[in-house]
């Protein structure tokens, strides 16, 4: 609805990314990923779960990752989409899950749920891309974006205010490489992680 005219642009939107630079998507498949959060737990509870606040992830090939907000509440997550059936078998396989990690914690209710897309390279790890003149951006997180994706923000905005060059940065300058049969993969990951999650947790 208007022009920006700016000396760099800087493409940090990953697995949303569409035009004009949509050729970062086709790199990537996208894998959903949800989340439920709880209630506020109770201080007690807190220190039994994450006494010092970090955040966790397992290494399941359908990985799945616990961390407390500034409300208290435990955010639990893992691949898939909470949508059709995946709902009822996502938040079932949830509430199963942190019975068996955490007895104590008991029928605690969801406060609130939301899922949305990773961005998968081929090989599990980020790009750094030129593309076009002054156009630059790292993508290709894998579901690990918030720590690695801090750090790149910082690292381009050195960048392009010429604080350090383009030999510095942590990654190579890569071309986009499309990947095959991303729709088909796609749709395997969304169908393989409620036949994961309807299995998991039952016994």
């Amino acid at each position: 609805r208007g022009d920006v005219t700016a000396d760099w642009v800087i493409v940090a939107t990953n697995a949303y990314t569409v035009s004009p630079w949509n050729v970062v998507r086709t790199e990537l498949v996208h894998l959903p990923y949800f989340n439920f959060a709880t209630v506020p737990l109770s201080a007690e509870m807190q220190a039994k779960i994450l006494p010092e606040r970090q955040g966790a992830w397992d290494t399941k090939e359908v990985l799945s990752s616990f961390r407390f907000d500034k409300r208290g509440r435990l955010v639990f997550g893992s691949v898939g989409a909470l949508r059709g059936t995946g709902l009822g078998i996502h938040k079932a396989w949830a509430r199963r899950s942190l019975k068996k990690l955490f007895p104590d914690i008991g029928d605690v209710a969801f406060e609130a749920e939301w899922y949305g897309k990773i961005g998968m390279t081929a090989d599990n790890l980020p790009r750094f891309h030129r593309l076009a003149e002054n156009v630059v951006g790292f993508s290709g997180y894998n579901g690990r974006g918030i720590a690695p994706g801090t750090v790149f923000g910082r690292t381009l905005a050195e960048l392009v205010s010429g604080r350090i060059a383009e030999a510095d940065l942590p990654l190579p300058v890569t071309d986009p490489q499309t990947q095959s049969f991303r729709s088909v993969r796609e749709g395997y990951y969304e169908l393989g992680a409620q036949i994961a999650h309807f299995a998991s947790a039952r016994f």
